[in-house]
């Protein structure tokens, strides 16, 4: 599997679902397209980076809104062991 950026594999999937969800996600009423997806509690800090240096530079360069979710909000399949992570974006083509 090709790779598209040299970033650990969660930020790589985060990146990727975004391209996948642009390509036949389901949007709200304002055009964004949402998904939420569990990460193990022990690579969350992959995903945040040092005083949130990573999940700000994917901000930028996405224009994603992603958000680690509070633990009243995991799903009954997540785990103790898990952490909810939503990323939220603005559809770049209508499908």
């Amino acid at each position: 599997m090709q790779r598209l950026h040299d970033h650990s594999p969660v930020i790589e999937a985060c990146l990727k679902l975004l391209i996948k969800i642009n390509d036949g996600g389901d949007r709200d009423d304002e055009g964004l397209l949402t998904c939420r997806l569990l990460v193990p509690t022990r690579q969350i800090g992959c995903l945040l980076g040092k005083r949130g240096s990573v999940i700000t530079e994917m901000r930028k360069k996405t224009t994603a809104s992603l958000k680690v979710l509070q633990k009243v909000d995991l799903p009954k399949c997540g785990e103790d062991t898990d952490e909810l992570v939503q990323v939220r974006q603005l559809a770049l083509k209508e499908s």
